[in-house]
């Protein structure tokens, strides 16, 4: 019925509503039907998170690296991405060039108003 690209992980969100649409369509009606996605969802992250536990175990017994966390949060992946403009805003030249035109504009604004409101 669905066919299944294994180049990605689609995020949890369109797994969730693609779950309820699949139940909704076996007759199972919306709210129990979320209901069981969201207790899926739940079930499978927490098998996960042990999943991943128990590979931290294994590796300290072994005495190798602790493995990457292979189901990182949302938020932290994002943040990930974004952290190269962030670093950028410190260091660009140009974006330096554009703070400081505004700060200077701000300062002339300042004293053309004499400082009356």
């Amino acid at each position: 019925m669905f066919i299944w690209f294994h180049a990605f992980d689609p995020p949890p969100s369109r797994v969730f509503a693609l779950r309820v649409l699949e139940l909704k369509e076996q007759g199972v009606s919306e709210e129990q039907a979320m209901a069981i996605a969201d207790m899926e969802y739940v079930t499978e992250k927490k098998a996960k998170k042990k999943a991943y536990t128990r590979l931290k175990e294994i590796a300290r017994l072994q005495g190798k690296r602790l493995p990457q966390n292979p189901y990182p949060s949302a938020i932290k992946e994002i943040q990930a991405e974004e952290r190269k403009y962030v670093r950028d805003r410190f260091f660009n030249p140009k974006i330096l060039e554009i703070v400081e035109k505004q700060k200077a504009e701000a300062a002339a604004e300042r004293l053309s108003r004499g400082g009356d409101w």
